[in-house]
């Protein structure tokens, strides 16, 4: 297993990362995109890729994050594959092991309906995934995307058994499901895994500090892991209005590879 985080996406703030990853011993940088990705230009990817080459530092995974590919809207749908399909482009450029994505939404409609159409807009973007060697990783609760239930993984599997989980326990708790159950059944369909810890006091989310801190039981979850032999990425994700930004963003970085690394061997 290999410790990264989630960088920031400016050109300033991708060479600090990087410096920082490369003096802190983090493998790789993780960069997700809203619905700012349709401002992203190729030149600029290409200089990040320039930057992060400067320090040796890989890049984990490219995320597109909330984007409609089930859109009922043609025109919607069609701007959201449009996205996707420049989401495994600039992936590639970047030399990403993972693009992380969402399934899309049909407002109202069953999980029956949502999965029939997955599959049949699907392959294309998966084939070309594929053959930009990048695995492919669907985020779970969150954003635009009808992946909220394990039980939705379960059905897409039935036609794509190569697609992968991106695990945050932490958004599977808050979300009111066991986590420990989803990597104890599921554990071969991770495929890239966020560090993010919740704190918890009387039924309320009030602090995402660094791993180890909160409520997140990371040794029981590295144990499925490792039973699963997962050899991906942890990349930890700096959230929330006081850990995601200066002056804690750095200690919460540094605290949670501390953390996670009496798991690891060789770190």
């Amino acid at each position: 297993m290999k410790l990264g985080f989630i960088g920031r996406n400016d050109l300033e703030g991708v060479e600090l990362d990087a410096k920082f990853a490369a003096e802190h011993g983090f493998s790789g940088l993780e960069y997700n995109y809203w619905d700012d990705f349709r401002n992203l230009e190729e030149s600029t990817v290409r200089e990040m890729r320039a930057i992060l080459d400067k320090y040796g530092i890989g890049v984990s995974a490219l995320g597109l994050w909330g984007w409609n590919h089930l859109a009922p809207e043609p025109a919607v749908r069609e701007e959201a594959h449009t996205m996707l399909d420049r989401a495994i482009h600039f992936a590639q450029i970047l030399g990403a092991e993972v693009l992380i994505a969402g399934g899309g939404d049909i407002p109202g409609a069953s999980l029956e309906e949502q999965v029939k159409e997955f599959v049949k807009f699907f392959p294309p973007f998966l084939e070309r995934a594929t053959q930009a060697g990048l695995a492919v990783s669907m985020y779970a609760v969150h954003g635009n995307s009808f992946f909220t239930s394990i039980e939705a993984y379960e059905r897409v599997w039935e036609h794509f058994p190569e697609i992968r989980i991106k695990f945050d326990p932490a958004n599977w708790k808050l979300h009111g499901d066991d986590y420990l159950a989803i990597v104890r059944d599921h554990g071969d369909k991770i495929g890239h895994v966020h560090i993010k810890e919740i704190l918890c006091m009387d039924g309320e989310l009030v602090s995402q500090p660094a791993a180890g801190m909160g409520d997140i039981e990371w040794g029981k979850i590295m144990a499925f892991l490792y039973e699963y032999g997962y050899e991906g990425y942890l990349s930890m994700e700096p959230h929330g209005p006081l850990w995601s930004r200066e002056p804690l963003r750095e200690k919460m970085l540094l605290l949670s590879q501390r953390y996670i690394s009496q798991f690891l061997l060789g770190h």
